[in-house]
């Protein structure tokens, strides 16, 4: 659509004090990373694209952080810095939503250019699911299949997560993710709840825990320290563990988080489900 895109750079220790010297202590650790890669831009470019993430799925919510999103960004920037935030609510269905994209496109270019460019935005990101899900076949046998649940700023974050995934990886484990899971069959397996969960997040991880059920050693939860939709999750995920007899191993991230500590925690736990799978 004729912009010039500044992309940040992946999260790292500057980024993160960046958001940690100006955020309130009770905001989470990605909330603070957010904070700190806005305030990175903001030396750069005149507009940050923060959109107010409502909901993107029907009846269902986001983070409560995404519903506030861009007031809470705006205490933090320079007033010459402009916040490109459309209001995406999925709950009115697809169409509502895609119209809100294109409407906030009409606002810089034309309705043909407009449409081109969501034409191609819809490709991109269905093949960038479709790759992620692929991993499963890609990533092909390994003695410990272990499935990694979490919020996706954590779970796809190397520097927020510590590079668990990588460090399970080394110890010899399969690492699976709720983003390896489509939509509608994560859809359908969540529905063994008594009620529908409110966040997106919530569902996806509970609709990848009976997706991949049967073929798991053990479950690594991860959240930021004070989450309180994941911390309702967890009840949820460790009653089923406990009645599938997996192990699970529940970790919470936020500034002071020690790799070392992290470590140790990771070699008992994957030791524990070595000796359980030789019997």
């Amino acid at each position: 659509m004729g912009f010039k895109v500044v992309i940040s750079p992946p999260t790292n220790n500057q980024i993160l004090e960046l958001g940690l010297s100006s955020c309130v202590d009770g905001a989470c650790l990605a909330v603070k990373a957010y904070i700190g890669h806005c305030r990175a831009l903001a030396q750069e470019v005149e507009r940050i694209f923060v959109p107010q993430i409502i909901s993107i799925q029907k009846r269902e919510f986001t983070c409560p952080n995404f519903l506030g999103l861009p007031d809470l960004v705006r205490q933090y920037l320079p007033p010459s810095t402009k916040l490109i935030s459309p209001a995406l609510d999925a709950r009115k269905g697809r169409r509502k939503l895609a119209a809100s994209y294109r409407g906030l496109g009409m606002e810089f270019s034309s309705a043909s250019v407009v449409r081109r460019a969501w034409g191609r935005a819809l490709r991109e990101q269905e093949e960038y699911e479709f790759s992620c899900q692929n991993e499963v076949i890609l990533n092909g046998e390994s003695e410990l299949n272990i499935l990694l649940l979490g919020p996706r700023y954590l779970t796809d974050d190397n520097f927020l997560n510590a590079d668990l995934p990588r460090k399970l990886k080394r110890l010899g484990a399969q690492v699976f993710t709720a983003a390896q899971v489509p939509e509608k069959l994560s859809l359908a397996r969540s529905r063994l709840l008594r009620k529908r969960l409110f966040w997106t997040g919530g569902r996806r991880s509970v609709g990848a825990l009976e997706y991949f059920l049967t073929t798991l050693d053990g479950v690594v939860s991860i959240a930021p320290f004070g989450c309180g939709a994941e911390s309702l999750l967890g009840p949820l995920i460790q009653q089923r563990t406990r009645g599938n007899e997996l192990a699970r191993l529940e970790l919470n991230f936020d500034e002071h988080t020690g790799e070392v500590g992290l470590i140790t925690r990771l070699e008992a736990f994957c030791d524990l489900l070595e000796r359980k799978k030789k019997g």
